[in-house]
């Protein structure tokens, strides 16, 4: 549905990644006339090159944004009628690795924080019965948790979901935010001002660029990731991730592994009849095919058909990561009528939704306003 001729939108957003459409969503909803632009295509980058998994993190400030998204996806299920296909329940998650001493530390972890899950330590037989496909020499730590989606298939519900809420979406048009006296007035696209009320960008690792041109303000830069696509046969059922891996803030204790020496870490989705091997974790733009070799051998220590399993694609994205690891949700300080939400790192489509749904109550002045841990001023500016 577009916008009728002649009227400016109340709100433009900025990035067309699941933090961008959900946010079109829940505006639109509230009746807001809004303009989403994206330069690529919907999905172009970390939320749509991901593994394909709604997990739930351990750190509480993102467990609490993953719980509210796996609330807001209930929800979204209903409305796309049943486009997103999210299990009922949770599939399971296996951290698996080779010292046991480890995953009896991650599993009394996550019991003491969140009993819910309901960790538990599996050797042995039990773990051959539970995964056949796993390395003999292995014990994990399984939770309940883990939704399996395909990689894109959560932004792409949100976006089909804002159109039909009366939201425009432009796609293969870069949008650059237009500041007259220390305020966003809109949206330059191919030399044109698209006036809007309020600016939204939502765009990932570019987010700092578009909103402080001058480098002064940096709190996200890209960590790069690797996936590769193959067909395994008789892929196991649960979410695998090798025991230690390093993605969340403030987790660097417990590592068994070189992972971080090597920038690869291993972990396998499978996902709407496609399994997934990950994953890198990278300073630079990657050469991705270089690294297939390299994921197959670190994938093979734990799942031994991943050495000859066919490839199918690979793939590629740049994760927005912010100096915490949190994202950086709410206005800018030092431009009126502009907001940010990014920074996800690799937990976009598992804590994007509710960070779009603070965006929203934020400029429709609802709900409490945005936690201390995720404001925006919590990095300040470089001066001179």
């Amino acid at each position: 549905m577009s916008q009728p001729a002649g009227r400016s939108a109340d709100i433009a957003i900025v990035g067309g990644g699941i933090v961008g459409t959900a946010s079109a969503t829940f505006l639109a909803r509230a009746g807001a006339r809004v303009t989403l632009y994206e330069r690529s295509a919907i999905a172009a980058g970390a939320s749509g090159r991901n593994s394909g998994v709604i997990q739930h993190p351990h750190d509480p400030v993102l467990a609490s944004l993953y719980l509210a998204s796996l609330a807001v996806y209930r929800e979204l299920d209903i409305a796309s009628h049943g486009a997103l296909a999210l299990d009922p329940e949770p599939v399971g998650l296996l951290h698996v690795g080779r010292d046991l001493r480890v995953v009896d530390a991650m599993s009394d972890a996550w019991r003491a924080t969140y009993p819910a899950t309901r960790p538990e330590v599996v050797t042995g037989d039990e773990l051959r019965r539970l995964e056949p496909a796993l390395a003999d020499d292995l014990v994990a730590c399984r939770l309940r948790i883990g939704y399996p989606v395909a990689p894109a298939a959560a932004t792409l519900a949100f976006a089909a979901e804002a159109e039909h809420a009366g939201a425009k979406i432009v796609v293969g048009q870069e949008a650059r935010l237009v500041i007259r006296d220390g305020r966003a007035v809109g949206v330059d696209v191919g030399g044109n001002l698209q006036p809007a009320g309020a600016v939204v960008v939502a765009a990932g690792p570019w987010t700092p660029a578009l909103v402080d041109p001058t480098a002064a303000w940096q709190p996200i830069r890209p960590i790069w990731g690797v996936v590769a696509q193959v067909d395994l046969t008789g892929a196991p059922r649960h979410v695998l991730e090798e025991a230690g891996i390093d993605i969340e803030p403030n987790e660097n204790d417990g590592n068994e592994s070189d992972a971080e020496e090597e920038g690869i870490e291993f972990s396998l989705v499978s996902a709407a009849g496609a399994t997934s091997l990950g994953s890198t974790f990278l300073a630079g733009e990657p050469r991705a095919a270089e690294f297939v070799d390299r994921l197959r051998a670190r994938g093979a220590r734990y799942v031994p058909r991943l050495a000859t399993a066919p490839l199918i694609s690979v793939r590629t994205c740049a994760r927005p990561v912010s100096r915490d690891g949190r994202p950086l949700v709410g206005a800018v300080p030092w431009l009126d009528r502009t907001y940010v939400a990014a920074g996800h790192g690799p937990w976009g489509i598992s804590t994007g939704p509710a960070t779009a749904q603070l965006i929203a109550d934020l400029i429709l002045g609802n709900g409490a306003g945005i936690p201390a841990a995720l404001a925006t001023a919590r990095f300040g500016r470089r001066s001179g």
